[in-house]
Order: structure tokens, then C-alpha cells, then sequence
């Protein structure tokens, strides 16, 4: 039995429903975060997209090498093999929840899509059938295509939202909690349901996670989260899981996601404000000796690359650095000078 079916016997205790509330009022400054951003907002998106590509790809065990993750997901390199053409694969669904997440559906067929675009490769993925009933007489009667379950529970989803019978956070972690119970294809559920629950966050209009990775905290929560996971499926066949840990997460997660995002934004604010390639020198001087381009970008996500080059090139020239090594993985030393 679905956690969306006994939605009503959930309680939100006062700590919970402090958060909630919280998150709410971080909702409403989304429209303020969009206004710092805003010209630069296909940057941001776009950068945020890769490092949730690369966090997912972590998430998920990917075997590809960091060097070949950064030109896949960067460059757009085309891929040498059938993970990598799956990293390819992924960072396209990512961009597309982006762009267009308000008006996408996650019904069985759209889900199912997502599965075959990312995973076609290996051969097609399909609805499984959910557990045969012992008590049907007939064998057709007793498969039920799991295709059904999740368009049964979506139908509540829409409905509970139409009618505001309940709040929408709560809905969709209830969800999500259904959908990797009821694990409906013959292969790919988690990944799946990974992308499912990336894209019920954004619906719920946390849209931080259009400027932080929304992957890259998760990998640093995922211990805390398979736990939750797991607790809220204890008993969900009979209808008696205890999902108040998982949801208690959800919500001290997307409260850090704000704070994050909240760091990025000031950072962003703080670059606007300086010239960037003296703002880039500062931060080289503040860095180990020896160092690399990755740490500079991590500093200054919205800075372009060829900034970054131009700056290091300049300083080059002024005998303040040179590269160790060529290619662009090289480490740079700092010359310390009198």
C-alpha cells in the first residue's frame, strides 16, 4: 500500500513544521536571487548542471575517470564507451529538468523515457509487473503492470495539489518514498528515481538548486539519506511506513541548499563588484603554492574560462607564476619574489 494512499495519518510535528516554515520564507526570496543572477543565468545553470552531473555520476559509481567527467560534462566530448555515453546521456536529462521543470509531467511514460534515454544503450528498459495475487484464479488476473501503481498514485498526487488538501513538499517526499518501493521498470529504478525526486524539488519551487548542485549535497548527505530512505520503507507494504525521518530530512536538506546558495549569491555579489581578473590574482596569492585551474573555478564558478586564462597568462608574463607541466589538468607554482 502507498505512503501517498495513508498521506492523511502523517502528523508534522513543531520541530518539522519550523523548518517548513522556514523553507517558505526562503521561497519567497526567490525572486530576489533571480535578480542578482539574472544576467548571467544560463551560466549559472549551466554550471550548475555539471557539477550536479558529476556528483550524480559519483552517486551513482560511474567508472570514468575525472579527466574524461570533466570533458564530457564541460566540453561536451563525445563518449568512448557505454558509461561515459550514459554520463552524456544524463546531463542532457539534467538540463532539460532545468530548463523546463515547471510544466514537466512525471507520469509512468515520462519516466520511463528518462530511464530508456539514459540507460537505451544497454537495451530497453521496460514496466515490470508488480507481484502476482494468490487469491486470483485466472494468471491474467493476477499480474498488474507496476505502469498502473505509479499512474494510480500520480492521479492522487494531482489531485491532493489541485484541491491544496495537502502541502506540496510533503506530497512529493511521499512519493518519492513510493516510487522507489514500488520500483516499476525491469532495470534503472534508482537512477530514475534519483532524477524523479531532483525534479519534484524543483517543482516545489526550491530554486536554489538552480544555482547549487543539488547532487554535490546529497553526496555529502547520502549516508544520512539511505538511512531515512530505508527507515521509511520499513512496513510500506502494509501500509504502516514511518516516513517522518525521511521528510524531516527533505526539509533540513533544502535548508542547506539555501545557505549554500546564499554563499554563492554574496560571492557572486563580491565579484560584480571588482575587477575580475584582479579579483582572480587575489585569490591565486591566497592559494597553496603550488596550485591548479580547478581551484580557481571553485572559487569563482561565474567567472569564464577565458578570464581565468588571460589572468594566468599575465601573471606568467610578470614572473609571478609558470605551469608545471602542459595539457589542462597542469598545476601552476606561485614564484615567491622579495
Amino acid at each position: 500500500m502507498s505512503s501517498i494512499s495513508n498521506i492523511g495519518h502523517f502528523v508534522l510535528p513543531n520541530d518539522a513544521l519550523a523548518n517548513l516554515t522556514a523553507i517558505y520564507r526562503r521561497i519567497g526570496q526567490n525572486e530576489a536571487m533571480y535578480q542578482v543572477l539574472k544576467a548571467d543565468i544560463d551560466r549559472v545553470v549551466e554550471q550548475t548542471v555539471q557539477r550536479d552531473g558529476y556528483f550524480l555520476a559519483r552517486i551513482l559509481d560511474l567508472k570514468i575517470t575525472d579527466t574524461r567527467m570533466r570533458l564530457i560534462l564541460t566540453k561536451d566530448s563525445n563518449p568512448r564507451n557505454k558509461e561515459e555515453k550514459t554520463l552524456s546521456q544524463i546531463k542532457e536529462v539534467l538540463r532539460k529538468i532545468q530548463k523546463h521543470y515547471p510544466k514537466m509531467r512525471h507520469q509512468s511514460n515520462d519516466l520511463l523515457d528518462f530511464a530508456n534515454f539514459i540507460y537505451g544503450h544497454y537495451g530497453e528498459v521496460k514496466f515490470a509487473y508488480a507481484e502476482a495475487d494468490r487469491r486470483a484464479v485466472l494468471q491474467s488476473q493476477a499480474k498488474k503492470s507496476k505502469r498502473l501503481i505509479i499512474d494510480e498514485i500520480n492521479e492522487k498526487v494531482e489531485n491532493y495539489l489541485e484541491k491544496r488538501k495537502y502541502e506540496r513538499l510533503i506530497v512529493y517526499s511521499h512519493y518519492y518514498i513510493d516510487f522507489f518501493n514500488i520500483a516499476p521498470f525491469t532495470s534503472h529504478n534508482y537512477a530514475t528515481g534519483l532524477l524523479l525526486l531532483y525534479l519534484l524539488i524543483l517543482k516545489g519551487e526550491i530554486e536554489a538548486f538552480r544555482y547549487i548542485s543539488f547532487f554535490e549535497i546529497l553526496y555529502g548527505e547520502y549516508p544520512a539519506f539511505i538511512k531515512e530512505l530505508q527507515n521509511a520503507s520499513v512496513n510500506w507494504r502494509e501500509g504502516l511506513a514511518q516516513t517522518l525521518g525521511f521528510v524531516r530530512f527533505i526539509f533540513r536538506f533544502i535548508l542547506q541548499g539555501y545557505e549554500k546558495a546564499d554563499a554563492v549569491i554574496n560571492e557572486y555579489k563580491f565579484d560584480a563588484t571588482l575587477n575580475k581578473s584582479d579579483n582572480i590574482e587575489n585569490t591565486i596569492y591566497r592559494l597553496p603554492k603550488i596550485f591548479t585551474k580547478e581551484e580557481i573555478r571553485i572559487q569563482h564558478p561565474y567567472v569564464s574560462e577565458s578570464t581565468i586564462n588571460r589572468t594566468l597568462l599575465k601573471m606568467r608574463e610578470a614572473g609571478c607564476i609558470r605551469p608545471l607541466g602542459k595539457g589542462r589538468s597542469a598545476k601552476w607554482i606561485r614564484i615567491e619574489n622579495d
